[in-house]
């Protein structure tokens, strides 16, 4: 069970990471790997709105925060079952 809690707090902050750099990256509509301007997906009117105020990466990073969350759960979910159906 440690090691499963250990995987998926890992699992968590590498997708927090990778999510809210994703994220800031869209709302700025701005490559964070080679720094051009491009678009990369669609920008909802509150992100616009959170970008002109300054508020976008606080946004970005609640949209990580939860998406990290829920496929961290997913992956806690699916290891603990193959724990318990194999061992």
């Amino acid at each position: 069970m440690n090691i499963i809690l250990v995987l998926t707090i890992l699992i968590f902050l590498l997708l927090l990471f990778i999510n809210y750099s994703g994220s800031v990256g869209r709302i700025e509509r701005k490559n964070k790997i080679t720094g051009e301007y491009q678009d990369l997906g669609p920008v909802s009117e509150k992100e616009e709105i959170a970008l002109f105020e300054g508020t976008h990466k606080r946004l970005a990073f609640v949209q990580a925060l939860i998406g990290s969350t829920i496929w961290s759960l997913i992956a806690f979910a699916m290891m603990y079952l193959i724990k318990y159906i194999f061992w």
